[in-house]
């Protein structure tokens, strides 16, 4: 019966865990304004990146992300912020990056649309000609 009750327990505790992982979009513009901007991973297609990704941000889509990993050189214990569109490409890759031995790893809080969505800055990358 025990083991039952710390079962339910941690069932119903896992989507509150899971919603402490976000970074408000009010901390990480304040982390950028005071130059301490954690490592961004944008995880959207490259043609998404263009159009506009937040500053500094590496792109690496979430189909890459395991296969990629090794050779982006990011130490496991490095802090990462994920994000996409709507959250739910970075919610795979941060699943992802933690079963590979990352350990502080976060999903910005309504990832690329929400901050668009507030007129946040946005860097948009222009093809050569």
């Amino acid at each position: 019966m025990i083991s039952f009750r710390v079962s339910l327990l941690a069932v119903l505790l896992l989507p509150a865990a899971s919603w402490a992982q976000d970074l408000s979009r009010d901390a990480l513009a304040a982390r950028m304004a005071a130059h301490e901007t954690p490592l961004l991973l944008d995880v959207r297609t490259p043609a998404e990146y263009r159009e506009g990704h937040l500053a500094g941000a590496l792109n690496v889509p979430v189909d890459e992300v395991a296969a990629r990993h090794g050779v982006l050189g990011i130490p496991h214990d490095r802090e990462l912020i994920v994000y996409c569109k709507i959250g739910k490409r970075a919610a795979r890759a941060r699943d992802t990056l933690q079963a590979l031995g990352y350990t502080h790893v976060q999903l910005l809080e309504g990832s690329a649309d929400a901050w668009r969505a507030e007129g946040r800055p946005l860097v948009q990358e222009h093809p050569s000609p």
